[in-house]
């Protein structure tokens, strides 16, 4: 029997949107902003989002002049979700997991995903998936939590006052499954390193074209002064690669 897609349980579901709707989420405030940064101009584009939640992202993109989104999430919860917040009709709201997709060859322009894929145990089927789909010079961009955060455990070291000394990192060559505490509950991640990940794209025939690894800047910081956690240690990895052209 296929297990229960994550954000189909009801209670992380639930938290998992209180948590997001808090001011100054490192999402909205550090991973989101970075991500456009990468994305080309989308004005009549054809656009593919894998893991696309209650699609903030697919919306961002047609006001960004794309011709159509194709947006995949493999919660049923987060899909009825986005189709209640979304009005546009060139987004196309479909419930599936990223590895029972099949995108058709050379169609797509930009297949933008974010912090999806590390849910994803076969990232090379990923690759192959979007480099057999995107166009020539087209573009794949995605997010997902950084390695130095799935590795080990999600908790800082502290001095015995409390105080944060620094971030473990631990098993790091150990790539696999592991459980991490989130939402209240034991959640499942993919832990790769970031050679694999970028190992997966080339063997794939793309280009890698950027490679971020975001932290809050000063204006961020002034708004938000609990994000300086994330100075010490990044807790997002982004890349950008394009198919070449011929």
């Amino acid at each position: 029997m296929e297990e229960q897609p994550l954000f189909d349980d009801p209670s992380i579901n639930r938290t998992y949107h209180e948590l997001r709707s808090q001011p100054g989420h490192p999402n909205d405030a550090i991973e989101q902003p970075a991500v456009r940064s990468l994305i080309p101009t989308l004005q009549d584009k054809v656009v593919v989002d894998l893991g696309c939640g209650a699609g903030a992202m697919a919306r961002w993109a047609t006001q960004q002049g794309a011709a159509s989104v194709h947006a995949y999430d493999a919660s049923r919860r987060m899909i009825d979700e986005a189709t209640r917040l979304t009005s546009d009709p060139r987004i196309r709201y479909e419930q599936r997991r990223i590895e029972d997709l099949d995108l058709a060859a050379d169609s797509i322009d930009v297949v933008m995903s974010g912090l999806a894929l590390h849910y994803v145990a076969d990232f090379e089927r990923v690759a192959n998936l979007v480099a057999n789909g995107l166009k020539q010079s087209g573009t794949f961009v995605f997010s997902v939590e950084h390695l130095i955060m799935t590795c080990a455990d999600r908790n800082w070291v502290e001095a015995p006052n409390g105080t944060r000394l620094h971030w473990p990192v631990d098993r790091y060559l150990h790539e696999g499954p592991r459980l991490v505490h989130w939402l209240g509950a034991e959640v499942p991640r993919q832990h790769r390193t970031v050679a694999h990940y970028l190992n997966a794209l080339i063997d794939a025939g793309l280009l890698i074209r950027r490679v971020l690894e975001p932290g809050p800047d000063t204006a961020t910081l002034k708004q938000w002064p609990n994000l300086a956690d994330h100075l010490p240690r990044p807790s997002f990895l982004l890349l950008r690669a394009d198919r070449p052209s011929a």
